[in-house]
């Protein structure tokens, strides 16, 4: 008599099958899960820093390479500029967006979509003999995400001032 060989798995091994998988299964998904959220954290606070930096700068820029300061407000100032079409321009704060005008231009967003820039001040430390002109600014930036979870919100504040070159 010959026996017939039957190929196949057996009820035992496939559940034996089917537990191993499971378990790692169980400790790779975690795993993936914190990668993801840790990159998508990650990737809104370079965001939030990359705007805040140029914004910064941008301002800053502007300051030192102005001729004069017309007028200085908590959320604007007016810089007087040596070329006629970026005669005045004004930075200013609308709606969480800071905005440059530079003459009679269209005003430009310096920070992204993605941001927003709330308790901006401007502060004039113009020496009394008018020698020394300095701008102070502070504005906090902070992610504008309103379906992202808590703990991906991010915002910093930052301060800075700027002295005109031209005296």
């Amino acid at each position: 008599m010959t026996k017939k060989q039957q190929s196949g798995f057996t009820f035992i091994e496939i559940i034996l099958y089917f537990a191993l998988v499971t378990i790692v299964m169980s400790a790779i998904i975690p795993f993936a899960w914190n990668v993801i959220g840790g990159s998508v954290k990650s990737s809104i606070q370079q965001e939030v820093f990359a705007n805040a930096r140029y914004v910064s700068e941008i301002i800053k820029y502007e300051v030192r390479n102005s001729t004069g300061i017309n007028s200085v407000s908590a959320t604007s100032i007016s810089l007087a500029k040596s070329a006629a079409e970026d005669n005045p321009t004004v930075i200013s704060l609308a709606s969480g967006k800071l905005t440059i005008t530079k003459g009679a231009q269209a005003s430009v967003n310096l920070n992204s979509n993605d941001t927003s820039i709330s308790a901006l001040t401007f502060t004039n430390y113009t020496s009394a003999d008018n020698k020394t002109k300095n701008i102070q600014f502070n504005f906090t930036i902070g992610s504008n995400l309103p379906q992202m979870r808590q703990e991906y919100q991010q915002s910093m504040a930052i301060q800075g001032s700027s002295e005109l070159r031209s005296n």
